[in-house]
């Protein structure tokens, strides 16, 4: 197969959305960080949180922890930084976390709107380490102080040590903290922990030739330098790089495999796939 960036620049174009288009600039064509902000502002509610379906399986437009971890995710892929955006999210966060500053993905009215059925619907919106630490890594990595912030770290950095997490995602949000919370000494204890639950932890998809759904070492690893990248040996990231750049289609794009609510999140889901992807085999040299 000999797709091409340039293939996935044209599915982009035609079928991505802005945020995504946006990115794509800013990672290979020189664009501006602040234009992928514009973009994530564009989506803030008035209570601070992201909404309007930032997280393309949820339609609804209210502000959601989830939307708003989506949104801070591309800023930090962009290395766009927004203090008073970022303080004023905290003060979303701050309004609907529990006494220990937890918050859950999402809130159950989010689920009258439509949603991927198969997907969200048998999820339980409790609050917990997923999202919470994810969002305390990435607030953190904007550079910020906030008393919500603080709580939430401690309470995370707690929870993390005392009892691993056993589940992918939770470890994942449990990377994104190790990444950006500013004590070095606390990051180091963060990676030992998740080093040791990675390997057994339910929807890790170690082996890139398995068919079941699961998170890969290159979610972990997004580039050569990512802190996680030492879990890692060579072989595994080379096999699951061969694995996804192998999945690229004669569109250009690269596939979902759920059955997104609809056609807009689908095309939606694609460009962040295809985004994903490229921005990956890029880091790591592929294309």
């Amino acid at each position: 197969m000999t797709y091409t960036l340039t293939h996935a620049r044209t599915f982009l174009l035609t079928h991505a959305r802005l945020l995504e288009r946006r990115l794509f600039e800013v990672r290979f064509e020189g664009g501006q960080p602040a234009s992928v902000g514009h973009v994530v502002r564009a989506y803030q509610n008035a209570d601070g949180g992201l909404g309007h379906a930032l997280e393309p399986d949820i339609r609804c437009s209210e502000s959601q922890p989830l939307f708003t971890s989506f949104g801070l995710g591309a800023m930090e892929e962009a290395g766009c930084r927004d203090a008073a955006l970022a303080l004023s999210v905290c003060d979303y966060l701050q309004s609907i976390a529990d006494e220990s500053g937890l918050v859950p993905l999402f809130f159950a009215s989010a689920l009258q709107a439509p949603t991927a059925a198969n997907h969200w619907q048998h999820v339980t919106p409790i609050p917990g380490l997923n999202p919470t630490a994810d969002l305390c890594g990435l607030l953190h990595n904007q550079g910020i102080e906030h008393e919500w912030l603080t709580r939430a770290t401690e309470t995370c950095f707690r929870m993390i040590m005392e009892e691993p997490p056993q589940e992918a995602h939770a470890l994942l949000c449990a990377a994104k903290l190790a990444a950006y919370i500013p004590d070095q000494e606390r990051a180091a204890n963060l990676m030992d922990a998740i080093s040791l639950a990675l390997p057994r932890a339910r929807f890790f998809k170690a082996d890139a030739l398995s068919d079941s759904y699961g998170l890969t070492p290159l979610h972990f690893a997004r580039q050569p330098d990512s802190l996680c990248r030492r879990l890692f040996a060579q072989s595994q990231i080379d096999q699951h790089l061969e694995v996804l750049a192998n999945q690229q289609l004669p569109d250009g794009g690269w596939p979902i495999d759920w059955e997104a609510p609809g056609p807009a999140s689908e095309l939606e889901w694609r460009g962040v796939t295809t985004l994903e992807a490229i921005s990956r085999l890029s880091a790591y040299g592929v294309i």
